[in-house]
């Protein structure tokens, strides 16, 4: 009994050392300073080795607020080539998050101009150019890239002039801040795209009118490849460009999950957001009809992205994936931080979350 009380005095001695500790100002500079140089240590996140092909997801989400997701975003890496496709709202505060080296990214992909896919263009003209991005970020879209481009070089002009205005031209060039633009075309050219050392990038006409032209990307590194869809309704033009494919990341929309939002806004008089609701399931694709492509093409790994509704726990889950099952069962539901890596030379697809 001596002995218990003699460790119970001694445990709340520790206790109150602790609290004492945590609130004296000294001991949490201390601590803050042990964090920031644990913090400065750690090395960037490698995504591929030379003979590998991988995808990250690094936003998952769609226009809806979501806490748990990012905008539309993926990051495919060839190698040591790493290259964006579309900027949702989030997505560079995650690859930051990652240490993803940003300066890496040589190219970015721009599906189409719906604002949830490029909100964070100009962040990624920022943030891989003070990682040390060493000239201009080239950004391949359709028809009207230029536009786009332009609007953020102007957004972002002002603030590229303080920058190097305060840390100096020789950290921060403005020579080499700019974004650009490379213009696909109304049909798709192979030939402004990045090719060469093992790599083809194809792009892919889909169905989202009245947006029009909206791509998906093919990439295909040494034997592996990994399908893009952006956003679009079913299309047989993308099953086939997506023929046996490692990976096909597509988007998805419940119709009846959304319908459902469309009669509760309803009744809640709320007929502005109804109307939304009732438009958008016509230029998506359902969970369904997505894994029916990827049975069409043959895809190894079907892994779903841009959701629609938010789906907030599990139980929103297993009634996004209602009917999924009877078509096929090797379906991913995206999460930001979703790694997946394909080994040159395999059927290999390995799966892990960054975090």
């Amino acid at each position: 009994m001596a002995k218990l009380k003699y460790a119970l005095a001694g445990g709340t001695i520790l206790v109150l050392a602790i609290v004492a500790a945590v609130f004296n100002p000294t001991a949490n500079v201390w601590l803050f300073r042990q964090a920031s140089l644990q913090a400065a240590g750690w090395k960037d996140t490698e995504l591929a080795k030379p003979n590998e092909l991988s995808l990250l997801v690094c936003g998952s989400g769609s226009p809806l607020p979501d806490p748990t997701r990012a905008g539309p975003c993926a990051l495919v890496a060839a190698g040591d080539r790493y290259f964006l496709i579309d900027a949702g709202l989030g997505s560079m505060r995650n690859l930051r998050m990652w240490r993803v080296p940003l300066e890496k990214i040589e190219g970015v992909f721009i599906t189409h101009f719906h604002s949830d896919h490029i909100a964070e263009l100009g962040e990624v003209r920022l943030q891989t150019w003070i990682s040390g991005r060493k000239s201009h970020l080239p950004v391949y879209g359709p028809t009207g890239i230029q536009q786009v481009v332009d609007g953020f070089e102007n957004a972002y002009a002002l603030d590229t002039s303080y920058r190097t205005a305060h840390h100096g031209e020789a950290l921060l060039s403005p020579d080499v801040a700019p974004l650009l633009a490379v213009e696909i075309g109304e049909t798709g050219s192979e030939a402004v795209l990045p090719q060469g050392g093992g790599l083809r990038v194809k792009p892919i006409l889909v169905e989202h009118h009245p947006v029009d032209p909206a791509f998906g990307f093919r990439f295909n590194f040494m034997d592996r490849s990994v399908t893009i869809s952006g956003d679009t309704a079913r299309s047989d033009h993308l099953a086939e460009a997506a023929k046996n494919t490692d990976i096909l990341l597509h988007e998805a929309l419940s119709p009846e999950l959304v319908g459902m939002l469309e009669k509760a806004t309803e009744v809640s008089n709320r007929p502005r957001v109804a109307k939304v609701m009732s438009d958008i399931p016509d230029y998506h694709t359902s969970p369904v009809a997505a894994a029916e492509i990827a049975n069409e093409a043959n895809a190894r790994l079907l892994v779903l992205t841009h959701l629609v509704p938010v789906l907030p726990n599990g139980i929103a889950e297993r009634a996004f994936f209602y009917g999924v099952s009877d078509i096929r069962d090797d379906v991913h539901l995206a999460r930001d931080g979703d790694l997946f890596v394909m080994p040159e030379g395999t059927d290999t697809i390995r799966h892990r979350e960054l975090d």
